[in-house]
């Protein structure tokens, strides 16, 4: 294939109708499945009061929308599950992710008892056998390794169940010595969240989702709000009906795309340069207050001199937008006086996130659009309420190690230096799965927290299967800084356990008598709460009776909660209280290139010559999970690629042909869809197909085993590198 082959220029359309429908029908057919009760369920609706014997609140466990639900139960069993028609953020809404819960919790291949491998067989064992047995590989390590064991026993989060399993889990491990937790946001948002914490002095997003009412331009960096978190599609309809102008950057026309006024199209990877690019057009055209800037800013002269470089012409040749429409948006942006950037999660997939979502924080900042109404950044996926500094100090060891990066834990694993590790996750969440998988299998002994028997199962060797979301209790946060609280509707089936649960009875055992006694999610609650300063307003009876969840922080009970700018009056949680951009670990704020990236060496432009981009779609979360929903398997359709139709004309290729996808890791099988909602030269997949599903729709070849290693300073990279396709 061509390297030369050229980016189309952009321009705004509609998405094809008929793929718009099929995805926005995943987002609003539902229901309880038939199988349950025998009957239809409308989604978003209660059954009559003859099908239900009591009602439970509770929310969704997978995204941080956080919908909180009504759970209908009958004769012991959830037949329903529907929206809180309360919920301030979503309105009583909710996607097919949460709906298909009443299925995953009845499902035939579901694990319900703990399994101890022998040889090439599992046999069952007790509960409190396999947490005895647990505890003795755990305690024998530091019996072993008395003056070097903090890094050998490993954990990889998160914990599905709730923010008190969390709390549980390190506590039992740090108490104990061991530091490695490695956190999702490797593999998420943690570029983005870093950069907004050492800017800015929190990780989380400085302003909530109702604040795009009172803005007048909402700029979606990537974020395809339409299929990630349908529920919020109603505030983007109620800003337009507003007056918001809503512009899109993103390379694919998405359903989102319905809801915007303008869709800009870059080239995977370079939302950094564009945003340099209109901060050198607003020193240019002094559309800057200079005195309000530096009042608040630290590195503002500084950013003017790392965005020298960064005219129209350099920035068009590298994002393949006109120079016009870079223009244009620049003096938009410039001369607007409330405006909001919504980060989507891709943002944090490349290896040069962590200075993209600078320079978008650096743009903000000169254009005083971080406090106030109608202003800020919003990250998709929100990021955790921060507050537990005091609750992390007393619940350690005193000589706890410092905690080693995945990458580290990784290395151990591979030379035999990791003998425990609590698999609660998936390992095919990272880059190189098939390299993880191999590093894994080195581990002593692991344990797996799954539901399933998937790939995380054949690796491990004891499964103590946990509880889905209707079997247990706790809060959780969301992307609106709000926490929530989830009351248990059914008794946990056969010996699952919840998290909490595991990880509080495992302390007891290993932290030599110094873990604290809990007997319900609610005492962990309580005790974080206790000893964290801006959540002493965050009452379990406030949590317990709103519909909607409390937003932190809430200092004191008799305040009122504050939606809205996470900073008044420019006075930001950085020492000096201003927007810290001069952060010499990274140096000055500026763009690179993505690792492996068609552009980036000539070898790579002759054998990968196409971008890779991957994404989540409505239907799909994790592999460990949504995967074995026959309700989801309907509206998926296994690995597929979206090209253009240019990026293979002349080459022999055809709709719904076979192909490979390859990467200089390897190749995956797909089926080839032929479509002009994406530029040319990029490939697009979704990412969370996995082939231990029993259903075809969602079986499928685990995409980050052809992913190349590449990481920044904080997060894996998933998208930008090159690739290329061959017929079947």
């Amino acid at each position: 294939m061509s390297s030369k082959r050229k980016i189309g220029k952009s321009k705004t359309s509609e998405i094809d109708r008929r793929s718009f429908l099929k995805i926005g029908g995943a987002a609003a057919a539902g229901g309880a499945l038939s199988a349950v009760l025998g009957a239809e369920i409308l989604f978003g609706a209660p059954l009559p009061a003859k099908y239900v014997d009591k009602e439970v609140d509770s929310c969704c466990q997978f995204c941080q929308v956080r919908c909180t639900t009504r759970v209908q139960i009958k004769d012991g069993r959830v037949v329903n599950v529907y929206g809180n028609p309360d919920n301030f953020w979503t309105g009583g809404a909710m996607c097919p992710k949460g709906k298909s819960m009443v299925e995953l919790t009845y499902s035939p291949h579901r694990l319900l008892y703990p399994l101890l491998r022998q040889g090439n067989q599992w046999k069952r064992v007790s509960y409190r056998q396999a947490l005895d047995l647990v505890a003795e590989r755990i305690l024998k390590v530091k019996k072993d390794f008395p003056d070097n064991y903090a890094h050998r026993v490993a954990m990889f989060a998160p914990l599905w169940e709730s923010w008190e399993s969390e709390l549980a889990a390190r506590m039992a491990l740090h108490l104990a010595g061991f530091p490695d937790i490695c956190s999702p946001g490797d593999a998420c948002i943690g570029s983005s969240s870093t950069a907004l914490n050492l800017c800015l002095g929190s990780p989380i997003s400085p302003t909530t989702l109702d604040e795009i009412l009172n803005t007048e331009i909402l700029v979606l960096f990537g974020a395809n709000i339409a299929e990630m978190y349908p529920p919020y599609v109603r505030w983007l309809s109620l800003a337009r009906e507003k007056g918001v102008k809503i512009i899109y950057l993103d390379p694919r026309y998405t359903p989102t795309s319905n809801f915007c006024d303008l869709q800009l199209r870059p080239r995977p990877g370079t939302d950094g340069a564009l945003v340099l690019g209109i901060i050198r057009f607003l020193f240019d055209k002094n559309l800057i207050n200079n005195r309000i800037a530096r009042s608040h800013i630290n590195g503002f002269d500084e950013l003017n001199a790392a965005t020298d470089s960064y005219t129209p012409a350099k920035v068009a040749e590298i994002t393949g937008l006109s120079q016009k429409e870079l223009i244009s948006l620049a003096d938009r942006l410039g001369k607007s006086e409330r405006v909001i950037f919504w980060l989507g999660g891709a943002i944090s997939r490349y290896t040069n996130s962590i200075q993209t979502v600078r320079a978008i924080i650096a743009l903000q900042a000169i254009t005083d659009n971080l406090s106030g109404s109608g202003k800020g950044i919003m990250n998709t996926q929100g990021g955790k309420p921060g507050g537990g500094e005091n609750f992390s100090e007393i619940y350690r060891s005193p000589d706890l190690a410092s905690r080693l990066s995945f990458r580290k834990v990784r290395y151990n694993m591979e030379r035999g230096r990791v003998n425990v590790l609590l698999l609660n996750s998936s390992y095919r969440r990272y880059p190189d799965a098939n390299r993880v998988r191999e590093a894994v299998s080195k581990v002593d002994f692991v344990v797996y927290r799954g539901f399933f028997m998937d790939k995380e199962a054949e690796l491990a060797h004891l499964i103590i299967p946990g509880t889905m979301v209707f079997e247990s209790e706790g809060s959780q946060y969301g992307a609106q800084r709000q926490v929530v609280w989830r009351n248990k509707a059914i008794a946990r089936p056969g010996e699952t356990v919840e998290d909490w649960r595991f990880y509080a009875d495992l302390g007891k055992k290993i932290c030599d008598g110094t873990f604290p006694e809990f007997n319900a999610a609610e005492d962990i609650y309580d005790l974080f709460r206790f000893e964290s300063p801006s959540w002493q307003g965050l009452t379990l009876e406030r949590l317990q009776n709103s519909p909607t969840g409390v937003t932190w922080p809430f200092p004191s009970s008799s305040q009122s909660e504050v939606k809205g700018s996470l900073y008044p009056d420019n006075r930001f949680w950085t020492p000096d209280g201003k927007v810290e951009l001069r952060i010499p670990a990274l140096g000055p704020i500026q763009w690179t290139e993505p690792k492996g990236s068609p552009r980036s060496t000539t070898r790579e432009v002759r054998e990968f010559p196409l971008v890779f981009t991957q994404g989540k779609v409505v239907h799909h979360w994790q592999q460990t999970y949504t995967g074995w929903s026959s309700y989801m398997a309907q509206f998926s359709e296994g690995n597929y690629v979206q090209v253009h139709p240019d990026t293979v004309k002349g080459l022999g290729f055809k709709d719904g042909d076979e192909v490979y996808l390859e990467t200089k890791l390897g190749q995956i099988k797909a089926t080839l869809k032929i479509t002009e909602s994406i530029l040319p030269g990029v490939v697009w997949t979704p990412s969370h197909t996995t082939p231990t599903s029993p259903f075809s729709g969602n079986a499928g070849d685990t995409i980050n085993t052809i992913i190349p290693n590449y990481w920044d300073k904080v997060s894996a990279q998933y998208n930008g590198f090159g690739c290329r396709l061959i017929k079947a």
